[in-house]
């Protein structure tokens, strides 16, 4: 099913019993507390209503797709197998894509209200402080940043975070490679400011695709309508006529002013690998308008550390995958990620001496969405990538620590990475290394390895099929069994 908006969404995920609606909560920490406690238990999509101080048709939706089973929903897919299938038909979706170009419309969800110049307050809006250390509220998390090329009709969107600065003042950080910042900086060599729109509240495809890392000239509108399989419905906005989604919940839309003349203090933010990251002078955006849905939810994706609360499915997964088989990598059985691509995993049936190590190599040169990517490993067949404690279990009963791991030197990393030493952040050298773990059998004996004592898959769910009745109600997720 196609959603056109986070609320479509939302009402088709509250279908199938996985919507918590919370009345009361405050935006300042208790929100995001809720939260990170509720992900960390693979628990339903949270929505917060009746936001004191706020309008009541003012709504915050946080844990949107972080679980398998509300991606799944997402993308169209059946809620009941197995992460890695998903991940597998995920990938088959993306082979070969064509884009689709988005269709314009004039009016939609996001018109329904709009406010300018003197009649912008930011503050009317839901600004929630998500982390105890945060520098400020982060309105933007789950948003699509959208600018478009001063020299074309190049039309980029990015996920960069969003911090309010005043009643009409937000601050972007926007790392300096981002295709966002690179048309900023077209237009602050004109002298000019940088157009730019905020959507603070888009369905779940449409702002993955904002993730996605698509090739620098092509918009990722055009993915989206890809991965929709339709046209995405977008309306313009009304001071400097960018696109953004017809269906979309709230729109800042404004300026970003050369930080060479204009920037404040932003950060830090609790980031994705878990840390605090980031403190320093950023662009600051004057936002002229303020479009939004008369009813709109803020789509709240505060990063949380990624420890039990990243169970979505990730889509760099079905990216790796297809880079393996492109690298020539056969007979990978499936690929996962851990604590945001951390940790990349790769189950695999080894056809001769040395494939595993093929594939770990291959993992390792594949830059995927960001640059921390660390740990590598390669497990049987036998094991279920998206089981940590399998993973684990064969780390430690097949790996030899002297045989079968090799470390990887001055690879590159990214300024949110913690293990760098402050004097070689200072000096923008960003390096880290690569640790490549073989945990397969050993090739050579693998038929003379000890037989693991566990039942097979499909013995296992025979039984559970046969007693399916007495064992429902108790909270299992049989598509991991």
């Amino acid at each position: 099913m196609r959603h056109h908006s986070l609320v479509e969404f939302i009402n088709a995920v509250d279908e199938a019993g996985d919507v918590l609606r919370l009345s009361g909560v405050s935006m300042d920490l208790e929100a995001g507390a809720l939260g990170e406690v509720l992900a960390e238990q693979d628990g339903p999509l949270l929505l917060f209503e009746d936001i004191a101080g706020l309008d009541p048709a003012m709504r915050v939706a946080v844990n949107v797709v972080n679980s398998p089973r509300r991606f799944a929903t997402a993308m169209g897919m059946p809620a009941d197998v197995h992460p890695i299938e998903l991940v597998d038909r995920w990938r088959k979706r993306v082979r070969g894509w064509k884009p689709i170009e988005p269709a314009q419309l004039s009016s939609g969800r996001v018109t329904e209200v709009v406010k300018q110049g003197a009649d912008v307050d930011i503050f009317s809006l839901p600004t929630p402080r998500w982390h105890e250390l945060d520098g400020g509220p982060y309105i933007g998390t789950g948003d699509l940043v959208v600018t478009k090329d001063p020299d074309s009709d190049w039309v980029n969107c990015g996920t960069y975070r969003c911090c309010v600065q005043g009643s009409r003042d937000v601050s972007l950080w926007i790392i300096a490679a981002k295709h966002g910042r690179i048309i900023a900086h077209k237009y602050w060599e004109r002298g000019q400011d940088c157009p730019i729109a905020i959507v603070l509240g888009t369905d779940p495809v449409t702002w993955m695709a904002a993730n996605s890392g698509v090739p620098e000239g092509l918009s990722e509108y055009a993915y989206a309508g890809a991965l929709h399989e339709s046209p995405v419905e977008l309306v313009e906005t009304p001071i400097h006529g960018l696109p953004v989604p017809a269906g979309a919940e709230i729109v800042l839309e404004g300026v970003m002013v050369d930080p060479a003349k204009e920037s404040v203090s932003e950060g830090p933010f609790g980031e994705w690998p878990g840390y605090y990251a980031h403190k320093g002078m950023e662009p600051v955006v004057h936002v002229q308008a303020i479009m939004r849905a008369a009813d709109p939810v803020l789509y709240g994706a505060p990063p949380y550390r990624p420890i039990g609360a990243t169970r979505g499915v990730p889509s760099s997964a079905a990216s790796l995958w297809d880079h393996l088989e492109r690298s020539g990598i056969s007979d990978v059985t499936g690929v996962w990620t851990f604590d945001h691509t951390l940790m990349n995993v790769i189950s695999l049936k080894p056809r001769y001496a040395g494939h595993a190590k093929q594939a770990l190599v291959a993992a390792a040169g594949f830059r995927m969405y960001g640059s921390m990517y660390c740990y590598y490993v390669a497990v049987d067949e036998d094991i279920d990538p998206t089981n940590l404690e399998e993973v684990v279990w064969a780390m430690c009963t097949r790996v030899d620590p002297s045989r079968d791991t090799e470390v990887i030197n001055g690879a590159w990393t990214s300024g949110l990475d913690p293990r760098v030493p402050p004097a070689a952040r200072e000096q923008g050298e960003l390096l880290s290394g690569r640790l490549l773990i073989d945990a397969t059998r050993p090739f050579a004996w693998r038929d003379e390895f000890p037989v693991p004592n566990r039942f097979d898959r499909a013995t296992r769910q025979r039984v559970i099929k046969r007693w399916e009745k007495q064992l429902s109600g108790i909270g299992l997720d049989w598509s991991r069994v």
